[in-house]
């Protein structure tokens, strides 16, 4: 309240000054400020009562008959009290001779004069509700992306850690001295995704040894059966991304390419960073007799499209997500800016 009064104060101040300096004429000068004085009470009467009565009472209302009426009533009176004054006070500083009481021909003029700081106001209030307005749609738009993002990651954590966890129960039955390990790299990755993932943004030395930490995993399991390399081309290992980003993607490959009728599954993950820009490459193999079924569970199940849609609500327009399928292998190549 204290600003929008001080708002007011110099907005009206401005005007004055502005009135006052408007005539060229060194000589007027003292005429300009005493009509300056007697008409002011009059513009900010027409400012207010424009701003705050006939706009919102009418105006906004689409009643727009009322609105002229209302309009042309203030004018009218306040052309009248002007004129009044001036008839009887501002006689003296008239160089043209006695003010006269009414003047028809004048009336067009004041009728704009008396209104040129409320329509200044006006605008100026419209220009700021716009603002306001804009304000409040990114803040609901931005609180929709977060819950959004929220609901996301939730569908992603369960899945991940169901697959991991019954990894570890096999070891566990068979009372395999691999188990430990086991439970110390799966203490790491839920540690990154019950607490770091909650993060806008890690570091991506985090995500890679998340990563590295889940290959591990996935090699106990399989042992010899699989092949899996991981190349790492980084610069700039403090560059922040999305948690679980890249570490959904490496899991979907294993979901879909290491599971199954698969004689030798194969996972090539390669990760490079050039200016900000990393290229991330998962290439793994598919079952031939199985191929559509696969594919088409990988597209469009809760992995990949869950990493589309995160990509489009945190890098809009910074990334490039490409996908290629044959029949013994798929390939995803997602480029992402991360500056």
């Amino acid at each position: 309240m204290k600003k929008k009064i001080v708002q007011h104060i110099l907005f009206w101040i401005g005007i004055f000054l502005f009135y006052i300096f408007s005539s060229t004429d060194p000589e007027l000068f003292e005429q300009t400020v005493i009509t300056t004085l007697v008409k002011f009470p009059l513009l900010i009467l027409a400012a207010y009562a424009f701003n705050y009565w006939q706009v919102p009472s009418y105006l906004k209302q689409k009643k727009y008959i009322s609105f002229a009426v209302s309009m042309l009533g203030v004018i009218i009176v306040l052309v009248i009290l002007f004129r009044f004054i001036g008839y009887f006070y501002l006689d003296r500083f008239c160089a043209d001779g006695p003010y006269p009481l009414l003047s028809l021909v004048d009336f067009p003029f004041y009728m704009l004069s008396f209104h040129f700081p409320a329509l200044l106001m006006y605008f100026y209030k419209v220009n700021k509700e716009q603002e306001i307005k804009k304000e409040k749609i990114f803040q609901l738009q931005k609180e929709k992306i977060t819950t959004e993002l929220k609901y996301l990651k939730a569908q992603l954590n369960p899945h991940f850690l169901f697959n991991t966890l019954n990894n570890l129960y096999s070891y566990v039955l068979i009372k395999s001295p691999k188990a430990p390990d086991m439970v110390l790299q799966l203490s790491e990755i839920l540690d990154y995704i019950l607490y770091k993932s909650q993060h806008d943004f890690v570091a991506l030395r985090e995500e890679i040894q998340i990563i590295e930490n889940y290959l591990a995993l996935e090699q106990i399991k399989y042992g010899n059966r699989i092949t899996i390399s991981f190349e790492k081309e980084i610069q700039h290992k403090e560059l922040k991304i999305t948690p679980l980003l890249l570490l959904s993607i490496v899991e979907n490959a294993f979901k879909h390419g290491a599971s199954g009728s698969i004689e030798k599954p194969t996972i090539n993950i390669s990760l490079k960073e050039l200016d900000s820009t990393i290229e991330f490459v998962v290439w793994n193999t598919i079952s031939a007799t199985k191929k559509d079924n696969k594919t088409d569970s990988y597209k469009n199940g809760i992995g990949l499209s869950n990493i589309q849609r995160q990509l489009d609500l945190i890098y809009p327009e910074k990334h490039e997500l490409i996908t290629e399928e044959t029949d013994s292998f798929f390939n995803l190549r997602l480029t992402l800016k991360i500056d």
